[in-house]
C-alpha cells in the first residue's frame, strides 16, 4: 500500500498520458462507426468509406474493422474483394487464438484497462462471430466458383462450433463453484445482482435461441453444400444438427428426404434461398453506482437497445406469376448476440470489481495527497474513463431464413416480396445436376439477390 501511495501521482500521469495516445478507446466508443457502416449496407459504398477501413489496419481493432469491411463488399455483390478482406481479418484473428496467454504487450494493455475501461484491449473477436465470418467467406467462394474452398470454410466453421461446444459444458462444471464464490463475496454477489437485473428487459430477446455457442444457419448451409457436391453421410448429420438447433418442419424434411434417399435426380433441380435480414441490435452503454465498503462506486458495461431489436419478418419467393414460397427463419443472431453478451457480462463481475475498486483507490489517493483538486481530478478521470465496451461486428444480419424448393430444368423468373420491399425480377436458369443458390440480402428497406451455382 506504501508503493500505492508513493506511487499514484506518477501512475495516474502515466494513465493519462496513454489515454491521450489511445484517446478513441478510452473516451469514445464504437457506437459511432457502427451506426455508419450499417447504414451503408445493401447500397453504394461511399469512397471514404472505404478509406476509413484502410487507416484501420494497423489499430489493435484490425480484425473487428476487416470483418466490417468484408461485410459490406459482400452485401454489395463484391464478392473477391470481400473474401480478400476477410482473409486478411483471419490472420490476424488466427494470431489471437494463438497467442500466449501472457505477454508482455496483453498485460500491459490489461493493467490500463483496470485503470480505464476495457475498450483499450485489443478487440477479441468472439467465437460465435468466427463462426459467422467463414460462412460468409464460404458464401463468396461460392459465387466465385470454387466449392472446394467453400467447403474448407465451413468445415473450419464447423470445428470452432465444436471446440464452443466442449469450452461450454467445462464451463457448466464450473458454474456451481462460481456460483459459490459469488454467494460467498457480498461485492460481487450484490454486483451480480445489479447486472442480472439490467438485463431483465433483454431476456425475452435472449430465451429466443437455445444457446449461444451453435449456429443453425451454419450447419444448414454446410449440409445444402455438402448434398450439392454430393457428400451425402455429411449433409444428413449437419441437417440433423441444425434440425436439433431448429426443430423446423421443413428442415425435418431434408433430414427424411436424405435418411431415406429420396433425392430426386435430373428431374428436378434443388433451389435453395439463404436471406439475411436486419441487422443486429445497437450496443448501448449502462452505467450503474455500486455499494462497497469503503463507498460508491460506478461500473459501465455494454447492454443492447431493445427497440433496435429487429422481430424477424418472413419472406415470399415468387416463382414465375403464381408460385409461392414462404421463408422460415433458421438463426436468430440479434437474440444470440443478445444472450452471449449476457453470459459474459455476468461472467465478468469479478473484473467490473477490481477496477473499480482500483480506479475509486486512485481517486480517494489524489485526495490524499491533493486535497480537494486531487480529489476533483480523480473524480473527473473516473467519468471520463468509465466507458462501456461498445465493440462488435455491427453489420451483421439479425436473422438468417430459408426457402427451399425444386424447379423443373429451365428458366424461371424469381422475385422476393417482403412487407416493405420487393426485389427486382430476375432470370433464373435451373440445369439438370446443379443446385442453384440465391442469396438475398433485406436489409435497410431494400431487397437484393444474388444467384450462383453448384454442379454435382
Amino acid at each position: 500500500m506504501n508503493f500505492f501511495k508513493k506511487n499514484t501521482l506518477i501512475f495516474s500521469f502515466v494513465l493519462l498520458g496513454l489515454c491521450s495516445t489511445t484517446n478513441s478507446a478510452v473516451f469514445n466508443t464504437y457506437a459511432e462507426d457502427g451506426s455508419l457502416f450499417r447504414s451503408h449496407l445493401n447500397g453504394e459504398l461511399a469512397s471514404n468509406i472505404i478509406e476509413s477501413f484502410d487507416k484501420k489496419i494497423k489499430s489493435k481493432d484490425a480484425g473487428l474493422y476487416l470483418l466490417e469491411k468484408a461485410r459490406l463488399l459482400q452485401v454489395n455483390h463484391q464478392y473477391q474483394e470481400s473474401a480478400d478482406a476477410y482473409k486478411q481479418a483471419f490472420e490476424i484473428i488466427d494470431k489471437q487464438n494463438n497467442r500466449a496467454k501472457v505477454s508482455v504487450s496483453r498485460l500491459g494493455f490489461k493493467a490500463l484497462s483496470l485503470l480505464s475501461n476495457d475498450s483499450v484491449m485489443p478487440y477479441d473477436v468472439p467465437r460465435y462471430e468466427q463462426v459467422l465470418a467463414h460462412v460468409a467467406q464460404a458464401k463468396n467462394y461460392i459465387y466465385l466458383n470454387n466449392p472446394e474452398a467453400a467447403g474448407v470454410e465451413m468445415r473450419i466453421a464447423q470445428r470452432i462450433q465444436r471446440e464452443i461446444e466442449i469450452d461450454h459444458q467445462k464451463e457448466l462444471e464450473k458454474k456451481a463453484e462460481k456460483l459459490k464464490e459469488k454467494e460467498s463475496n457480498a461485492n460481487t454477489s450484490s454486483a451480480f445482482n445489479v447486472l442480472d437485473e439490467a438485463f431483465v428487459g433483454l431476456d425475452p430477446i435472449a430465451g429466443k435461441i437455445k444457446n449461444s455457442y451453435q449456429n443453425a444457419y451454419a450447419f444448414y448451409m454446410a449440409a445444402n453444400l455438402w448434398e450439392a457436391t454430393g457428400e451425402l453421410n455429411d449433409a444428413l448429420v449437419d441437417y440433423k444438427k441444425s434440425y436439433e438447433l431448429q426443430p423446423d418442419q421443413y428442415i425435418a424434411k431434408d433430414v427424411k428426404r436424405l435418411d431415406h434417399s429420396q433425392i430426386k435426380k435430373g428431374n428436378f433441380v434443388p433451389v435453395i434461398v439463404f436471406i439475411e435480414q436486419g441487422t443486429v441490435p445497437e450496443k448501448i452503454e449502462n452505467k450503474l453506482a455500486l455499494p462497497l465498503p469503503n463507498g460508491i462506486v460506478n461500473i459501465a458495461f455494454a447492454t443492447y437497445e431493445p427497440s433496435t431489436y429487429q422481430i424477424p419478418q418472413t419472406l415470399r419467393v415468387k416463382v414465375g406469376d403464381k408460385t409461392m414460397h414462404q421463408s422460415f427463419v433458421l438463426n436468430d443472431i440479434g437474440a444470440l448476440a443478445v444472450k452471449e453478451l449476457k453470459e459474459k457480462t455476468l461472467n465478468t463481475v469479478t473484473t467490473q470489481i477490481i477496477r473499480a475498486t482500483a480506479k475509486y483507490a486512485v481517486q480517494q489517493e489524489l485526495g490524499n495527497q491533493l486535497g480537494a483538486i486531487g480529489q476533483l481530478a480523480g473524480t473527473l478521470m473516473n467519468i471520463a474513463t468509465e466507458r462501456a465496451d461498445l465493440r462488435a461486428w455491427s453489420t451483421l444480419p439479425s436473422n438468417t431464413q430459408i426457402s427451399r424448393f425444386e424447379l423443373k430444368p429451365g428458366v424461371h423468373s424469381l422475385q422476393i416480396l417482403g412487407r416493405k420491399a420487393k426485389s427486382e425480377i430476375m432470370k433464373l436458369e435451373a440445369l439438370p445436376n446443379q443446385t442453384v443458390f440465391v442469396y438475398v440480402n433485406d436489409v435497410n428497406d431494400k431487397i437484393t439477390t444474388s444467384v450462383s451455382t453448384v454442379s454435382h
